[in-house]
């Protein structure tokens, strides 16, 4: 078995993207959400194919399926309040900031072939229903007037928009921008084959607990309320499920959604979090690697650039001496330099020099050993060069 399928990547082709895309239609419950997704995807696969995130506006996606930009505004918000479209704030050097997405194809998938339902934030819902409450059929202002259509009480085939309807809001929104006619969600209810559990059923669930799945759906992992239904029939804690996840944050590309899932749902309450889990993946040591050659590559080069710096202060020192008091060991005839080696060197500069008396006249080793003799002596110090 590979270390990819060890890891549990998820990596989706273009086949499973369409197939995705087809089946996920009667599971929304909204239908612009499965236009607009659509719309976001073909965008994607045109324009920035090999991007994790990508950027659009909502004119450029309404151009793909003849949408509205208002339509496509409230798919795009509906799409990552069910965590099924990821957005990330990015500020250019204008000072701007563009839209940033990314499509959440591990949810979509759970979705689609695991039966996971879609879930919502309890302040999310509490918020919905505060803000659209229910309205009151006795009321005349809040029906549904049709002109010139059918007067009966069912409603009309959801394949095809009705061809002489209208619909009139007292006292409602008269924007210059309606969402399309084609956008049934506005209009209709759609009856989905397999919906979404009821909002009693979403406010059950704890804010701490949807905010662990959320944690989990952000890392990858499709079927993150499973694994916590698992983790905490184990005896396991929110607290214990989010130290994993923390761990496995601090070690980046190390466990696929896959490892980081089995984990979970293998967790025990206590454990340590850093045990129990499979091998590192060969990208994680590859990107190891490559940290290590990029610091030993660091150190090398500020060895290199303190030696260089070195070698120009010595230069410089050098040629001080040699302004100095070149020309003073330059007057010196053989006895009066054989003499003065002998008074203030070291024996090792004394026998070169006997050796072979002008050894100091070319750069070198021994003629700087000279200057700094002669340094010496006059200032009555000794110094380094």
């Amino acid at each position: 078995m590979t270390d990819q399928k060890e890891q549990g990547c998820l990596n989706f082709t273009r086949g499973n993207k369409i197939h995705i895309l087809r089946e996920i239609a009667p599971l929304l419950p909204h239908y612009r959400m499965t236009r607009v997704l659509r719309a976001v995807d073909a965008w994607q696969w045109k324009n920035a194919r090999n991007e994790n995130y990508f950027t659009f506006s909502y004119r450029q996606i309404a151009e793909f399926e003849g949408m509205s930009v208002p339509t496509v505004r409230r798919g795009v918000a509906d799409l990552i309040k069910y965590d099924l479209l990821i957005k990330r704030e990015a500020v250019t050097s204008y000072g701007q900031q563009p839209n940033a997405y990314k499509i959440a194809w591990s949810i979509l998938d759970a979705v689609v072939n695991d039966g996971e339902p879609l879930l919502l934030d309890p302040d999310e819902i509490a918020g919905d229903e505060s803000e659209n409450p229910a309205p009151d059929l006795d009321q005349k202002s809040s029906q549904v007037l049709k002109v010139g259509g059918d007067q009966f009480d069912h409603p009309p085939d959801h394949d095809a928009p009705p061809e002489s309807t209208q619909v009139v809001k007292v006292g409602g929104d008269h924007s210059d921008h309606p969402p399309d006619q084609i956008d049934q969600a506005s209009l209709y209810p759609l009856i989905n084959i397999n919906p979404p559990p009821s909002h009693k059923a979403l406010v059950a669930i704890s804010s701490a607990r949807v905010a662990v799945e959320k944690e989990l759906r952000l890392m990858g992992v499709g079927l993150a309320s499973k694994a916590i239904e698992t983790a905490l029939g184990r005896g396991c804690s929110l607290d214990d499920v989010l130290l994993l996840i923390e761990y496995a944050r601090s070690k980046p590309d190390a466990y696929g959604p896959g490892a980081i899932k089995n984990r979970v749902c293998e967790a025990l309450p206590g454990e340590d979090p850093s045990q129990g889990w499979p091998r590192e993946s060969d990208e994680f040591f590859k990107q190891q690697r490559q940290a290590e050659a990029q610091k030993q590559g660091s150190q090398a080069s500020q060895k290199t650039a303190e030696r260089e710096a070195k070698r120009k202060a010595n230069q410089h020192a050098q040629q001080e001496l040699e302004r100095e008091y070149g020309p003073q060991l330059d007057r010196l005839n053989r006895d009066e330099l054989l003499d003065f080696v002998r008074t203030h060197c070291k024996p090792v500069i004394v026998r070169a020099l006997a050796h072979n008396p002008d050894v100091y006249r070319s750069p070198g080793f021994y003629r700087v050993a000279l200057l700094e003799a002669l340094r010496d002596q006059a200032t009555g110090m000794p110094g380094e060069v």
